[in-house]
């Protein structure tokens, strides 16, 4: 695996491969000769999801979902676990959109004689608009 053959264009990205690529020589370095690589890879998989961003914000969690698409690619996150992590990711973009929204206005409920003056107004206002058109033509 190399993630260094070409710089990624999202700073979210290059983040997590270079914690990726720290990991991975940390843990490389005190593997003898001859031995398998799993353990630092593993350790470089796993330096590579804590470096990710948190799924708050817009931002954050459009690198978020740019994160998991590269560690696809490089192998750093299995499928399965892409597939919970973007679950993850859709929760929080539909949270988002619902903090979002501003909250509908609650119905303010009047008595009887309010409901009378409101349509009273209502009235008076549709009879000034009428006149007001009117007077135009």
């Amino acid at each position: 695996m190399n993630t260094t053959s070409d710089s990624p264009q999202n700073a979210a990205v290059d983040r997590c491969n270079r914690a990726w690529l720290r990991a991975y020589n940390k843990e490389i370095a005190e593997i003898s000769e001859g031995r398998s690589d799993y353990p630092a890879v593993k350790a470089a998989n796993a330096a590579y999801l804590r470096a990710m961003p948190p799924l708050a914000g817009n931002q954050n969690i459009c690198d978020f979902i740019a994160c998991i698409g590269h560690a696809l690619v490089i192998q750093a996150v299995a499928p399965m676990d892409a597939e919970r992590l973007l679950a993850a990711a859709k929760i929080a973009v539909v949270a988002l959109g619902r903090m979002a929204t501003p909250p509908k206005p609650s119905v303010q409920k009047y008595s009887r004689g309010g409901q009378e003056l409101l349509k009273a107004a209502q009235a008076l206002s549709n009879r000034a608009e009428n006149a007001a058109a009117e007077a135009r033509t």
